[in-house]
């Protein structure tokens, strides 16, 4: 009894300090779940917008109303685990995570985008880890193409294909991440580049400007194209 006593004791002791290096290491090996663990994971190569910005806006329970270093925090919704940064370099960065089927934890959306004469974006998904593991875009996407926001029919009637109407058009794309939901707004964005006869004689064999990429089984599937509402 007395061997029984004295080892309850010492185990007992250990306690307090096994807690304390739970709560201490636990954080630093658990992936990133929450928002302001995201913010802070990205590298500088990732999201150009400081650490120890990222950490006031943080400190500052998402403040939208405050501007730091012209560095602006637009939309901080934690439940949501949605933000949008806007950049003194006139770029702007969302980040949305949800639910990842394979694996059961999170998929991390980083967007970047960038405007100038139009608006171009650049989209990369992660998994939150030890070490984040960035996945291939090409695994989750679908490939966009011009034909995507085409009439296919009213060209072949008119005789015409997609590279005979728009010839040196280049495809761009403003990709929008969704504060609701998983779904996914591109935005065909190229249509701002051009002057208003140029657009007008490709607008009638246009199907849409937009299309939504539609979260289903763990990757993403075309919806049919539209123009959004006026």
């Amino acid at each position: 009894m007395t061997f029984f006593h004295s080892t309850k004791i010492k185990n007992m002791s250990k306690t307090p300090f096994l807690t304390f290096l739970m709560l201490v290491i636990l954080p630093f090996l658990a992936p990133a779940q929450n928002l302001d663990e995201i913010l802070m994971a990205f590298t500088a190569q990732d999201m150009e917008v400081p650490l120890e910005v990222r950490q006031k806006m943080i400190n500052n329970k998402g403040n939208t109303l405050l501007n730091y270093d012209n560095y602006k925090l637009v939309v901080y919704d934690k439940r949501a685990r949605f933000l949008r940064i806007n950049t003194p370099l006139e770029v702007t960065y969302e980040v949305a995570a949800w639910r990842y089927p394979q694996g059961g934890g999170l998929l991390v959306a980083l967007c970047e985008t960038r405007c100038g004469t139009c608006c171009t974006s650049r989209i990369r998904f992660f998994l939150p880890g030890e070490e984040w593991k960035e996945i291939p875009t090409e695994e989750l996407l679908p490939e966009l193409t011009k034909e995507d926001f085409f009439n296919v029919k009213k060209l072949e009637k008119n005789y015409l294909t997609t590279e005979t109407v728009v010839k040196d058009f280049e495809l761009k794309m403003q990709i929008l991440l969704p504060q609701s939901g998983h779904d996914i707004s591109i935005i065909f964005t190229c249509l701002d580049e051009l002057d208003k006869k140029e657009y007008k004689r490709i607008f009638k064999y246009l199907d849409g400007s937009m299309i939504d990429l539609i979260w289903e089984k763990g990757a993403f599937k075309k919806s049919v194209p539209y123009f959004p509402a006026s």
